[in-house]
């Protein structure tokens, strides 16, 4: 459904300090969870990344996925044959953190390794091109909050089905930024880790 997915828009970031031997670096995670992979990033200092209310969260984490299984929990067989089948409306889901992911709960797996300011705007450039943008470079307009989720959803620019999965997603934008292997037949979650490039377990 290439020819139908909407052109990625400018993504307008602050800048960050020049590449040297004292320039800070950032810590990237991907995190897998039951089935479902996501990217969590270390935000930089004056960054407002994380969700609305909590714009200066240390870590924000960036999920896609199908809108009516992911955003709306609509779990009826037909809803699920089409997400599975069909191309389907996506989502962009952004959640802010205290702290780095860690081994817990529904997270089953951490892989994590640093990287420099210029890989980091690379992959915020891909993460944030997953929505459509504003003519100034910002984000639309959330979708309504749901409620049991600390974090928002935005509406997607791609169309979502079954070989266009979430986990082939998590591996697509790491590849545009250089930090993983092309994600061509990548659906499952456990396929992500053996496509990753410079990653550590780290949980």
């Amino acid at each position: 459904m290439t020819f139908a997915t909407p052109p990625a828009g400018a993504v307008s970031l602050p800048a960050l300090p020049a590449a040297s031997d004292a320039a800070p670096r950032y810590r990237v995670f991907v995190v897998g969870w039951d089935y479902h992979t996501s990217i969590i990033i270390e935000q930089p200092r004056l960054w407002r990344l994380g969700p609305s209310g909590y714009e200066t969260a240390r870590f924000v984490e960036y999920g896609w996925g199908d809108r009516s299984f992911y955003k709306d929990s609509n779990f009826w067989p037909h809803a699920l044959f089409a997400t599975v089948f069909l191309p389907t409306d996506s989502v962009l889901y952004i959640d802010g953190w205290n702290s780095p992911p860690r081994r817990r709960g529904r997270v089953q797996e951490v892989y994590a390794r640093t990287v420099t300011a210029k890989q980091l705007r690379a992959l915020v450039i891909t993460l944030e091109s997953a929505m459509p943008r504003t003519a100034a470079g910002g984000r639309a307009a959330a979708l309504p909050a749901v409620d049991d989720r600390a974090g928002r959803f935005y509406a997607g620019r791609e169309f979502y089905i079954f070989w266009s999965d979430c986990n082939r997603w998590t591996v697509d934008r790491l590849h545009a930024a250089g930090l993983a292997d092309a994600g061509t037949l990548v659906v499952v979650k456990q396929q992500v880790a053996g496509r990753l490039r410079g990653f550590q377990r780290a949980d």
